[in-house]
């Protein structure tokens, strides 16, 4: 399959979920996934609240958005940054590095551990 192909059938799912999030309420909806550390255990995940911050940032409440994860923001910044920028550049090397992996994998951890100790 060809790579615009790929981008296109990429952005007409990305689309569809938008549209789906923007519509249904996670969190009134049974179409909605739930979070399965959640079910388990009753305790948080790093990701837990991203869907509700989703529908809601899509529905102009971002404020509301930010307190359902406050690491949703930061982290799709950095992901929409891997993805535009060219593989090439110094940006992209540093952003990728095994130095910042590492560093994400520390911020995801103390995230996980916060949110369920403060209960944020």
């Amino acid at each position: 399959m060809k790579t615009s192909y790929k981008i296109i059938l990429c952005l007409i799912g990305l689309s569809c979920l938008l549209v789906f999030y923007h519509f249904f309420d996670p969190s009134h909806s049974a179409a909605a996934p739930k979070c399965p550390f959640w079910l388990l255990t009753g305790y948080k995940c790093p990701g837990c609240g991203s869907q509700r911050a989703i529908h809601a940032f899509l529905n102009g409440h971002i404020w509301e958005g930010i307190q359902y994860n406050y690491l949703l923001v930061p982290m799709l910044a950095y992901a929409i940054l891997i993805l535009v920028l060219p593989r090439s550049s110094r940006l992209h090397e540093r952003l990728t590095s095994a130095t910042a992996c590492i560093l994400i994998a520390v911020v995801f951890v103390l995230w996980w551990v916060v949110r369920n100790l403060v209960g944020v």
